[in-house]
């Protein structure tokens, strides 16, 4: 069905949201590694990882050894918050997702069918988010929201074809703990049925909260993700993760655009 007949839900959800990135590649993490994806990246976060709160200035160096690879949308002391960003409407960004379907200018390909929502944190942005799933639904696509898990879902985004790849952070991001563990929000999720747990390490240290957090919630799938913006980083982190992995019964991804294209914005 093309994007053009489907109805807008409700005008009011037609407020502009800030777009960080739109683009077409591979999901590169976690239980969706690999396939074709259609990307959303939203401007904003609560959170700051690598430091206590927001640096006031750009040569305030990180405190924590988990550092955020896409402070472009939130770090205003070390980037331009405005570059490249666009204000669009829901619809606006479901029909440029569209567009970057290959399929819909060549249709003997076939359609792109998994949107990955991301940030910064994309539940800041809850009712853009539930006019793209109603809008994916219908063209039978499926959704994964990328979530600090520090804010409950609106009961709406609990349906069919909806997933949460949540990830809370851990102290090597240094974000106080009662900023980052917000137990309503991790509970709500786990309860959706929806949730794979996606937890990016960098410290032997992290592997220790995981197993503490999965005992205090009852998370049931968890991954690992390794930290870093470098192919080397990348392997070093898998190595020290993987046997924990392992012995714990978790699963143990990759960061596969950063095995293909480094640290490059878009990929």
């Amino acid at each position: 069905m093309s994007a053009d007949l489907l109805s807008i839900a409700d005008p009011t959800e037609q407020r502009p949201v800030p777009i960080a990135e739109l683009f077409y590649s591979f999901q590169g993490e976690g239980v969706n590694l690999g396939r074709r994806a259609l990307l959303v990246r939203f401007l904003g976060c609560n959170l700051t990882c690598g430091y206590r709160q927001a640096p006031a200035t750009g040569d305030i160096p990180a405190q924590g050894t988990m550092l955020c690879d896409t402070e472009y949308t939130w770090n205003s002391a070390k980037h331009d918050l405005s570059d490249g960003v666009r204000h669009l409407t829901p619809q606006g960004v479901w029909d440029e997702l569209i567009n970057l379907d290959p399929a819909t200018a060549t249709p003997s390909i076939a359609p792109v069918d998994l949107i990955v929502v991301t940030g910064g944190e994309p539940l800041l942005h809850q009712d853009a988010i539930l006019h793209l799933a109603r809008q994916a639904a219908l063209t039978g696509r499926h959704i994964e929201i990328e979530t600090n898990a520090t804010i409950k879902p609106n009961p709406k985004l609990l349906s069919p074809g909806v997933a949460f790849n949540a990830g809370p952070k851990l102290a090597s991001s240094a974000v106080p703990r009662k900023k980052r563990i917000k137990p309503d929000a991790i509970r709500a999720i786990e309860a959706s049925g929806q949730a794979r747990w996606k937890f990016v390490v960098s410290t032997l240290e992290d592997l220790t909260e995981i197993a503490e957090l999965q005992a205090e919630f009852g998370l049931t799938e968890i991954w690992l993700s390794p930290e870093g913006t470098t192919p080397t980083r990348v392997l070093e982190r898998m190595r020290m993760a993987a046997s924990f992995a392992l012995a714990h019964g978790w699963n143990l991804t990759t960061r596969e655009h950063v095995l293909i294209w480094g640290g490059q914005r878009a990929k």
